[in-house]
């Protein structure tokens, strides 16, 4: 039969360590008597003896010795765990595991992570990129602890917290033959006269654009799918073809006159970003402060500003 009990360890440990009961009743703020039952107790289980006395001097016997050996490991790696512990819950150590997309991985992650950083630069963040729906099984598996991803139909088990919304810009190159008479803007009833490039399925950006032309009974003309945001940007770029971008992934492209943006007079379709979350789950200190973070900046106005800014 093992026993082991820890604080009839602790009792014992101190006392070899300073071969002294009373000191070791002193620093457990017990009585004398009450370290000496401890350890003849613990003596009596193993049938051992622990101690003798050479004159007036406490002194370790050999099973008292390998006994004392394995303790003070025991008690220096609790002392680690302790101090580990400490530092997680003040972010002196950890590791924040975030999901996103490619497109807010690019431009809009780059801000609130610095931002993470400049508080807590001990902490280790892990950033995976995947479309929204892929970001939002890594969350439900608990790969990732949050994640920031265009809004879908979520299941029950997600918690969400509304980030900011996007306006979608459908954009096209001035090199694009089909755009002559359409600058000034189009119906969305003209959008399947006109060759698209689309997000993969699973792409928060072509869910919106999807329901958009649901909604008013249009069936878009997809020639071209990619999960990858740089490559359909250098398509239409090259004049291959419209797509539809949250404005900040185009704002320069058009101002240096790379892209056109052509609105459309129904109103531009508009993206809702979440941070996503299990409901069951406790947020780490990491992930806290992060939201600590997101809420302080979404008070001081900090994502409407840099929504402001990329404004044409």
């Amino acid at each position: 039969m093992i026993r082991f009990n820890l604080n009839q360890l602790k009792v014992f440990y101190l006392a070899a360590k300073y071969r002294n009961f009373t000191t070791a009743a002193q620093l457990l703020n017990v009585t004398q008597p009450a370290v000496s039952l401890q350890i003849k107790s613990l003596e009596k289980f193993y049938g051992i003896h622990l101690f003798h006395k050479v004159g007036r001097q406490l002194v370790l016997t050999d099973a008292g010795e390998i006994l004392y050996q394995h303790a003070e490991k025991i008690f220096a790696l609790t002392t680690q765990m302790v101090q580990t512990l400490n530092d997680l819950k003040h972010l002196r150590y950890g590791t924040l595991r975030i999901g996103t997309t490619s497109t807010f991985a690019h431009y809009f992650m780059p801000e609130i992570i610095a931002s993470y950083q400049e508080f807590y630069p001990e902490v280790r963040i892990v950033l995976f990129e995947g479309s929204s729906v892929d970001t939002l099984q890594t969350v439900l598996e608990g790969k990732n602890e949050l994640g920031i991803v265009g809004r879908l139909p979520y299941p029950d088990e997600i918690k969400l917290i509304p980030l900011m919304e996007q306006e979608l810009w459908l954009v096209v190159s001035p090199k694009c033959p089909t755009i002559q008479g359409k600058t000034e803007g189009i119906s969305i009833h003209q959008l399947s006269e006109f060759p698209l490039i689309f997000r993969e399925m699973g792409s928060s950006i072509r869910h919106v654009i999807t329901d958009f032309c649901e909604t008013h009974h249009v069936t878009p003309t997809v020639r071209i799918e990619s999960g990858s945001l740089a490559f359909i940007k250098d398509l239409v770029i090259q004049g291959h073809g419209f797509s539809f971008f949250i404005k900040s992934a185009v704002v320069d492209d058009i101002r240096e006159g790379k892209l056109i943006a052509i609105p459309i007079r129904e109103g531009n379709p508009h993206l809702n970003i979440d941070i996503v979350s299990r409901k069951k789950s406790h947020f780490s200190h990491a992930a806290r402060a992060f939201m600590d973070i997101i809420e302080a900046e979404k008070k001081d106005g900090a994502f409407r500003k840099t929504v402001e800014n990329i404004v044409v």
